[in-house]
Formats: C-alpha cells, sequence, structure tokens
C-alpha cells in the first residue's frame, strides 16, 4: 500500500513487522513446554538501522522482517530439556509488542487523517 510517502512506508513495514513478531513471540509462548525447542526471534530494526544510516537515500523498500533463531544470551537460558523459552521474558516481549502496535497504527491513523484533510474531506481529528 505504498502511497509514495516515506513516512507511510516507514509505518507500513514497522506495522508489518509488529504483525510477525507477534506470531513469532505467540509461537514461543505456545512451546513454553516443547523439549528441545529453540526460541525464535525476529530481525527487522537492524536491518531498518542501517538502511537510514547507509546510503542517505533511505530506500526500506527491500527490508522485510525475517523470523531467526534467537542467539543464547542471558535472556535465554537453557534448560535441561534443551528448550530454552522464559515464558515471564516472552509475555513481556508480546505486551511491550502490543503497545507499539497500537502506537504505529494511531500514527497511521493520523497521517490519513491529515491527508483527508488535505485533500478536503475534512479536519483531522
Amino acid at each position: 500500500m505504498y502511497l509514495g510517502d516515506k513516512q507511510l512506508g516507514l509505518l507500513e513495514k514497522v506495522i508489518d513487522a509488529s504483525v510477525i513478531r507477534h506470531k513469532v513471540i505467540a509461537n514461543n509462548i505456545a512451546n513454553v513446554n516443547t523439549p528441545g525447542y529453540k526460541r525464535l526471534d525476529t530481525s527487522f530494526e537492524t536491518e531498518l538501522k542501517a538502511a537510514l544510516k547507509g546510503s542517505g537515500s533511505s530506500d526500506i523498500s527491500s527490508i522485510k522482517p525475517k523470523v531467526v533463531v534467537a542467539k543464547n544470551t542471558e535472556k535465554t537460558s537453557q534448560r535441561n530439556d534443551g528448550n530454552n523459552v522464559n515464558i515471564e521474558e516472552e509475555v513481556s516481549e508480546l505486551v511491550k509488542n502490543a503497545l507499539s502496535y497500537n502506537v504505529f497504527v494511531q500514527l497511521m491513523s493520523k497521517k490519513f487523517a491529515m491527508l483527508k484533510s488535505a485533500i478536503g474531506g475534512g479536519t483531522p481529528s
């Protein structure tokens, strides 16, 4: 739905990443008791930062969120059954992601309201 506006394009990408991240976190929570399950994560912000810093053109059209196996960090402790999902951490990430998603959707809504106003369809809310 890219409308030629860089802000809308960026918001679209961030919202898409939030949706994918939500699915990944839900999958991690669903597999909290699955022996040998390795926690999944998404990689998006790193690529986005690099694209925004890098060429100066800020071409974000090729950036897509990717699902990756999370690297072992202090957040992901390995249990005896080989599973490295921490339910408290996952629920915390789920709440954080939901809040971010809501903020970005509100920003996109405001952007569309401004465009509607500019076209002559009323005042922005």
